[in-house]
């Protein structure tokens, strides 16, 4: 499902960072001066001779390529009577074609590439994607285009493929938000095809042929049809040629596009209601609106980002908390032909009616109000970061430049944002009053098992009697404070270290591709400290340290950081954590500022406190209902015991219940200290600059605290152990885990081989467990490193009636590691696959601080990926099979499953 992008132009930054009064704040700047429209400038568009549109953008000195190849074609243009069909096509695209024939082959040929490939199917368009290595650009193109042009839709693969997409549709009917948001729309449309179960149902699936492939693509796959974006270091002509080649002899043939039947307009408030196994209920509401590219589509996305949008949106304020909403958003979906706004809320079944008078408060308040300067002005900075973000990589630049271009023309990106710039107070608040109304309103409940009903009249009584409710203006706001000293970096350099006068160590390293920059504290201790008696009170502090400081309210915290364009967010680790913040340089010292004061000067509100603790047991269940979060919780207690490693990093009822203020503050003055600090700054700003407002804004961090980890002695069971929750679920989820050495360890890189090996769409699991025996749509195998041991797992979601073949199948899979499971084409795409990632994970500026800081806080040294690059060339099959054999041939095994009723 694609949500439109949110673009913003530097125009309101620049002019917020100036003006004295919000009521200034939208000021304009020359759009020749925007990033948006300095991307735009450097897109080339050409048209094929058979109507193909290929778009290339240079993004020299990344080091890789994207290839993204957009299809106007998705689930709005299937029949009814092959609903899903579009969805399996898009399986289909890896499953052989004429230059690479075999199921896998696809898959194989991109990672022996160094490269990535995935594909997406959505309402209107479906979406491939590959990215490569520099070098392996023409050989990417090569792969993809055959795919597109010649795909062999083999019957006994269509067959088996189906299968798998079948696991994929009972795994979607597990996840409880997911099918709260779709039968929402079911309910809500009574004759678009936006209204169907979108991956199909099982019989239609199990009944599509051949014949049904080959006339959608005959008809839809046409290059009239097909947009090819090529972004990253690669020259325009270079990529144009190349994609000519390959994509300029795809016959035009006749492009045929049928569409379903319109939507009628709806004049009356609908209901729905179904209930199942879970742990939280889900609220969902839903207006009709308006189609893409519409005047008010701009004002709608606004609209959806003040009200559910980050920690300082109306309903994170005002709707979630111990009495409302575990989680609450807003967002606005738009199709050529149909647009909706939803409005989804998490919560404690008990909370049901408040949370629904609370979303229904905060949207009345905004039509009878509708939003604050500063408020408007936050969700302008908002779209601008974002817009930045989505320029971050090639794949993000191709993937933007394709979508607009099929909503109308890649222009579109910058006079979105001049639209986002023009937009007011009064078209916000005119857009609620326009849409949000009860006569287009769709509400849904989706609850636990045993939940009192309320049937339509019931449930359109109390949306009347909440909108009935008298509301208050919003609170006017000062501007944050937007001084910045911290200059841009002059060019690109390798990571620097730096010592800071508190214990700390300060890592920066400049990158001028983009005018981001991504940060992370990250601190020894922590959750390696707890115990069965105070399980969860790391992330428990972590989260109420930003519920208010000495000098800011809870509200101030979130508000300042995200008026600035930032976002705030925590990493809780077995032994660590960190806070994380992302922003555009020119903001770069007023966001550290309201982070610093986060880590500094917690007062730890009682109210606050509560507020939190309620938001975490919230998660917990959540956590329980989640077919991959909840296995590796029944693993690790099962593994590890009393252990830290065996708590949940989440505690439980009785851990938080018995947690308080002091204990808190206890907490924080044992683990937030500078000697157990690694701070990691990648972006464009000077090392130097940074350095200097680290010391400044940081120098009342504590020098040391104490270190209460427990010594940790090596998990070995004697014999396979079970941990196995029954629950009524489509699927089985399982995990099989065994302890292994940590990432220290020599064996490490053959480890991570090992994974390379069997994961993935060309991994061995992948080919054997879901392609060849149609078990699971998701298969995988990893190890896990803590700070002086590691796990191994491997992971199935599949079918509940074949859990036991599944689980032989998975450990038959890991058991052959230790000999013909690893052949020698294997290891050699397997170590193309891990350089290229890791190339392409390091385009961005996140995934680099995330890398430092992991290696950190496992004691390893900062270069250890690179390390590891240089140790896997010489590795062979016989070292993997070595290592397979000590440490994944034993009995010492976990078998932890979530079984679902077969």
């Amino acid at each position: 499902m694609r949500a439109t992008s949110l673009l913003i132009s530097i125009a309101a930054l620049l002019a917020a960072a100036s003006c004295a009064t919000p009521e200034k704040v939208a000021g304009t700047f020359s759009s020749a001066q925007s990033p948006a429209a300095q991307f735009v400038a450097g897109v080339r568009r050409t048209v094929l001779p058979n109507g193909l549109t290929v778009l290339t953008h240079e993004k020299r000195g990344s080091g890789v390529v994207a290839i993204n190849t957009w299809v106007k074609a998705g689930y709005f243009h299937e029949p009814d009577e092959v609903a899903g069909m579009a969805h399996l096509f898009e399986h289909m695209f890896f499953k052989g074609s004429k230059a690479f024939p075999e199921p896998e082959s696809i898959a194989q040929a991109v990672s022996a590439a160094g490269g990535g490939t995935n594909a997406g199917t959505i309402y209107d368009s479906t979406n491939y994607y590959v990215v490569v290595p520099k070098e392996n650009f023409a050989k990417g193109v090569e792969i993809q285009a055959d795919a597109i042009a010649h795909p062999l839709f083999d019957a006994a693969e269509l067959k088996k493929e189906a299968e798998v997409v079948i696991e994929e549709s009972n795994r979607k009917l597990d996840n409880a938000g997911a099918v709260a948001f779709e039968r929402m729309i079911a309910t809500s449309y009574t004759q678009h095809r936006v209204r169907r179960w979108r991956i199909g149902s099982n019989e239609v699936l199990r009944n599509i042929r051949r014949d049904n492939l080959v006339a959608f693509f005959e008809t839809l796959y046409r290059p009239e049809n097909i947009i090819v974006s090529v972004a990253g270091d690669v020259s325009h002509e270079e990529a144009l040629a190349v994609v000519s080649r390959n994509y300029g002899s795809i016959p035009r043939g006749t492009l045929t596009k049928k569409r379903g039947p319109a939507e009628p307009v709806q004049t009356a408030f609908r209901f729905g209601r179904s209930e199942a196994d879970v742990k939280e209920g889900y609220t969902v509401l839903g207006w009709h609106t308006v189609p893409e590219n519409h005047a008010d589509e701009v004002s709608l996305e606004v609209l959806a980002g003040i009200l559910g949008s980050g920690r300082s949106s109306r309903f994170y304020r005002a709707v979630v908390g111990p009495k409302g909403a575990s989680t609450a958003s807003a967002s606005h979906l738009t199709f050529d032909d149909v647009g909706f706004f939803a409005v989804t809320a998490s919560h404690p079944e008990a909370n049901r009616e408040q949370v629904e008078r609370g979303v229904v408060a905060e949207i009345e308040r905004m039509k009878r109000f509708g939003p604050t300067a500063y408020e408007l002005a936050q969700s302008k900075n908002v779209r601008q970061s974002e817009f930045l973000a989505e320029m971050e990589t090639g794949l993000d630049q191709a993937q933007m430049l394709s979508q607009y271009e099929a909503r109308g023309s890649y222009r579109d990106i910058d006079a979105k944002l001049s639209r986002l710039d023009a937009v007011t107070v009064e078209q916000v608040r005119d857009a609620a009053r326009r849409y949000l109304t009860t006569p287009k309103l769709t509400l849904y409940h989706y609850q636990p098992k045993g939940s009192a009903a309320v049937d339509a009249a019931a449930a359109l009584a109390r949306i009347n009697a909440a909108e009935a409710v008298a509301v208050t203006a919003p609170e006017a706001l000062p501007l944050p404070d937007t001084r910045n000293t911290v200059r841009t970096a002059a060019a690109d350099a390798p990571a620097q270290s730096f010592a800071l006068s508190n214990g700390a160590t300060l890592v920066v390293q400049q990158r001028t591709a983009s005018p981001t920059v991504s940060t992370g504290l990250f601190f020894r201790g922590g959750r390696i400290g707890e115990t069965a008696a105070n399980a969860g009170i790391t992330r428990l502090m972590q989260a109420t340290m930003r519920r208010g400081t000495a000098s800011r309210s809870a509200e101030a915290v979130d508000r300042d950081i995200e008026f600035l364009g930032g976002r705030l967010g925590s990493i809780t680790q077995p032994d660590g954590f960190g806070f994380t913040f992302d922003s555009v340089a020119r903001f770069y010292e007023p966001a550290l500022r309201v982070v610093a004061d986060v880590l500094l000067n917690p007062s730890f509100p009682a109210q606050e406190i509560t507020r939190e603790k309620a938001l975490q047991l919230a998660a917990l269940r959540r956590s329980q209902d989640s077919s991959l979060e909840r296995p590796e919780q029944l693993l690790r207690a099962a593994m590890f015991g009393g252990h830290p490693y065996g708590l949940s990093d989440r505690g439980t009822e009785a851990t938080l219940s018995a947690l308080d203020r002091p204990a808190l503050q206890v907490w924080w003055k044992s683990n937030v200290a500078g000697e157990r600090a690694m701070i990691v700054v990648v972006g464009n700003v000077s090392a130097e600059d940074v350095r200097r407002v680290m010391e400044e804004q940081l120098a009342a961090l504590p020098r040391s605290a104490p270190d209460g980890s427990p010594a940790v002695a090596r998990a070995v069971p004697d014999a396979p152990r079970e941990s196995i929750e029954e629950r009524d679920r489509k699927q089985t989820a399982m995990m099989i885990g065994f302890p292994i050495v940590s990432a220290s360890h020599p064996d490490w890189p053959a480890l991570r081989m090992i994974q390379a090996v069997t994961s993935g769409l060309s991994g061995t699991f992948f080919a054997e467990l879901r392609s060849r025996q149609s078990l699971a749509y998701t298969v995988f195998a990893r190890p896990q490193s803590f700070a002086r041991q590691g796990l191994f797992v491997g992971y199935l979601a599949g079918d509940a009636s074949k859990e036991a073949q599944a689980r032989a199948a998975l450990l038959a899979e890991i058991r052959k590691l230790q000999g013909e499971g690893i052949k020698a084409d294997d290891l050699a795409r397997a170590k193309a696959f891990y350089a290229g990632s890791t190339r392409r994970s390091r385009e961005g500026n996140a995934p680099l601080v995330i890398e430092y800081g992991g290696n950190y806080l496992l004691g390893l040294p900062l270069d250890n990926v690179d390390r590891i690059l240089a140790a896997v060339p010489g590795l062979t099959v016989a070292d993997l099979q070595r290592v397979a054999r000590e440490q994944l041939a034993g009995d010492n095994y976990v078998y932890a499953a979530v079984r679902g009723k077969s």
